[in-house]
């Protein structure tokens, strides 16, 4: 009896131990996954970039020159790196490079709506909208005409954009990868897959926190097998977005080719300023003569003297010389002057010619509508390619999801410079029973969950169609009273002739 009491859990003062439930073990990796994730989205949310008080970090650059962009080009897959490093330099320091970016970054409004996908219509429940209102919920987390605007200019600007998504809540953030660890090894769906350099996170270990779990698992293995250095990320959430698609192996700027012409544009300015500088200068020159015989007609001591105190009061732009010799001016200005021409407007226009865009859209000196904009909708079709691109992307994280079974994202192919044509198109398609009611609403800067929310807001809670009735004119009235007013009384304010018509009727029978 002893040996039993001593041996029964109550009596050793242990509580009876049970094991956990699938549902219970289940639940607590629930739990804390989802506070590591908040952790995480916190600390992206916040992401340190200089810590001032421990090692801060300080951002350089260094300025290529001409003739290693040249050598850079003849290799562009081993000179990877630095061709990258040089557009980012460019970008920041030259407004015309940036310029370039912008406008083509502009061509694309990301104009989007929600179509329905796989649904058949025979067979589609009463359900339908309320799928599509959480659909549409849903793809508002992409936030993408802000989101998508920084895709845009990273790829026109370095050719990838290496991304993965983190979806925490009601908000989905890209987070661009660094583009010198990131390969592109494999494609599914149409959609550039990452490939990541997990050597990153050596040098310094505490930037894992600012990524997501994923990162600190593969890390983990890197560490235990040195093999496993490349590593991919897993889709859909990670993804990579490329401008240059029909090379894969590479990135390779696609405006890489105009920084030479962009280092003319600086030669050039520097010249104009050495020239402009050397204008503003002047010489004066005291002449000191001498006879026949050699001697000097003034004495040599009271000559410099002179000079001496004229050499002190001059301003640093005027120069002066004692001289007993003529000095004459030589100039290399061409005809006097007469035909020069700007050597830097020329090299800008050469720019803008060798990125394939019209010069009139920066310095509008020869205006030609119809030629701009028939080179606008050619630029316009480069940047919709990389938005075809971001909607493979996106519409593989959002048919992963359960409310984007049946839908799709479809960008519409709008700019600023063709929104009024594009929405136009739209409308009349509309007016004839075409279901473009949505591409409408896209063209015109709506997103599809506001149209539902404002049209419920206006016509059901506030009432404004009934409240906001417009002064009765001609285009407002009815047609049973639209046109010429009829007089009141036959024969008022006419003359007799006229009244003998009015009484006949005799108009009624005239065609």
């Amino acid at each position: 009896m002893a040996e039993s009491d001593a041996a029964s859990p109550k009596r050793r003062g242990r509580p009876p131990t049970r094991k956990n439930t699938a549902a219970e073990v289940s639940k607590s990796f629930s739990v804390d996954m989802n506070k590591l994730w908040r952790t995480n989205f916190r600390a992206l949310e916040k992401l340190i970039w200089r810590d001032l008080n421990n090692n801060p970090k300080s951002q350089t650059f260094y300025k290529y020159t001409k003739d290693n962009i040249v050598e850079y080009l003849k290799d562009p897959q081993k000179n990877e790196k630095q061709l990258r490093n040089a557009v980012i330099y460019m970008y920041g320091a030259s407004s015309h490079f940036r310029r370039l970016i912008q406008y083509f970054v502009g061509l694309s409004d990301l104009s989007y709506f929600i179509l329905p996908y796989g649904i058949d219509a025979s067979s589609a429940k009463g359900d339908l909208r309320k799928k599509f209102l959480k659909a549409s919920d849903y793809v508002s987390k992409f936030d993408i005409k802000r989101q998508c605007k920084d895709i845009l200019t990273v790829c026109l600007r370095e050719d990838v954009y290496y991304c993965t998504a983190r979806e925490i809540g009601n908000k989905i953030t890209f987070q661009q990868l660094p583009s010198d660890y990131c390969k592109i090894s494999s494609m599914s769906d149409n959609v550039c897959n990452v490939t990541f350099d997990f050597s990153y996170f050596d040098a310094d270990q505490a930037l894992i926190d600012y990524y997501s779990p994923e990162f600190s698992t593969k890390y983990a293995a890197y560490q235990k097998d040195r093999t496993q250095r490349y590593q991919d990320l897993e889709p859909p959430f990670s993804f990579a977005i490329k401008c240059n698609t029909e090379i894969l192996n590479y990135a390779m700027p696609p405006f890489a080719g105009v920084l030479r012409n962009l280092y003319d544009i600086s030669d050039y300015e520097d010249l104009k300023l050495t020239k402009t500088e050397l204008e503003n200068y002047a010489l004066l020159v005291m002449k000191l003569g001498i006879d026949k015989d050699g001697n000097w007609l003034m004495d040599y001591q009271k000559a410099v003297e002179f000079w001496q105190n004229l050499d002190q009061v001059m301003p640093e732009e005027i120069g002066s010389v004692l001289s007993p010799m003529d000095i004459e001016k030589i100039s290399f200005d061409r005809a006097g002057g007469t035909n020069d021409t700007d050597k830097v407007s020329d090299s800008e226009n050469h720019l803008w010619s060798a990125a394939g865009v019209s010069s009139l859209l920066f310095n509008n000196t020869k205006a030609s509508s119809a030629a701009l904009l028939l080179s606008i909708k050619s630029d316009q079709a480069i940047t919709f390619s990389i938005v075809q691109s971001i909607e493979l992307a996106l519409n593989r994280i959002f048919q992963n999801q359960a409310v984007g079974k049946s839908f799709r994202i479809s960008f519409l192919d709008i700019s600023p410079y063709n929104r009024q044509e594009m929405a136009k198109q739209y409308l009349d398609a509309a007016r004839y029973g075409f279901p473009t009611i949505s591409m409408y609403c896209a063209s015109i800067g709506m997103l599809p969950c506001e149209v539902e929310s404002l049209a419920f807001l206006e016509s059901d809670a506030l009432g404004l169609h009934d409240k906001l009735i417009p002064l009765q004119s001609s285009n407002t009235m009815s047609s049973s009273s639209s046109g010429r007013p009829t007089n009141q009384s036959k024969g008022e304010g006419l003359d007799d002739s006229g009244e003998q018509t009015a009484d006949s009727d005799q108009n009624a029978n005239r065609i």
